[in-house]
């Protein structure tokens, strides 16, 4: 029988370089291979929108994945639901219409089937770079929820924080490794960052009554993603990747 952890592990140890996402990977590979390269993906199909902070009434928020990341929304949604109970909120969803639930092939589900019941306006839109600018140019915040019990999720890299920024929003983020390390890049601090349900609650509810704060948080981002996380600088990484071969 075929050993997956153990197939990986061989890979590891036979290849002449690696490349992966987060430093964190990096280590758990360096015990298989010394010549690991944490490099994470270009975002250059994004062109950059300016920051923006427009004061009402109202908070859009936008989220962007792949169906199968959906649920990650469902533990933030009471923080939602007392929003929307004060002002005025919209979630705008960027991801698939519909999309298999089985092995990326079986049983296709209507994704508004799946947040039929969760209490809030929704706008749905079938993901596209062209759709998410133009939907992040209408939003006032961006939002990552991840699951903090989930140790895949926890070890994923910062690249959809990455991606807003690059679009001109501020983005309140679940606390995983990968987010503490790129709001620290930024200067952001801790401010945008949540662990709870009152975190997200709070650090939403700042953002709508103080479009100032908004606006520094989003070009704080957006400087991060042109300078340290710029595709000149994931491009010297990749020269150092060919170099060591």
């Amino acid at each position: 029988m075929i050993n997956y952890h153990k197939a990986v592990e061989r890979l590891l140890e036979r290849a002449d370089a690696v490349v992966c996402s987060t430093d964190k990977q990096a280590g758990r590979i360096a015990r298989h291979n010394a010549n690991v390269h944490p490099i994470l993906d270009l975002h250059g199909e994004f062109h950059c929108l300016p920051p923006t902070a427009r004061e009402s009434g109202q908070l859009d928020i936008v989220w962007e994945g792949l169906t199968a990341t959906l649920p990650a929304i469902r533990p933030i949604l009471p923080a939602l639901r007392t929003l929307a109970s004060q002002i005025g909120l919209r979630l705008h969803l960027v991801t698939d219409l519909e999309a298999p639930r089985y092995m990326n092939r079986f049983l296709v589900r209507q994704t508004e089937d799946a947040i039929a019941d969760w209490g809030i306006d929704v706008r749905l839109y079938q993901w596209s770079v062209d759709t998410l600018t133009e939907v992040a140019r209408r939003s006032d915040v961006a939002i990552v929820p991840v699951d903090l019990a989930d140790p895949m999720a926890m070890g994923k890299p910062e690249n959809r924080m990455r991606i807003f920024w690059r679009l001109g929003l501020p983005v309140v983020a679940s606390a995983t490794p990968a987010n503490v390390r790129a709001t620290r890049v930024a200067g952001i601090g801790e401010r945008v960052l949540c662990s709870t349900v009152d975190d997200w609650r709070h650090a939403l509810q700042q953002l709508h009554f103080q479009p100032e704060e908004r606006l520094e948080i989003a070009s704080a981002g957006q400087a991060a993603a042109l300078t340290a996380y710029s595709e000149e600088s994931l491009a010297l990484r990749w020269d150092r990747l060919f170099e060591s071969l």
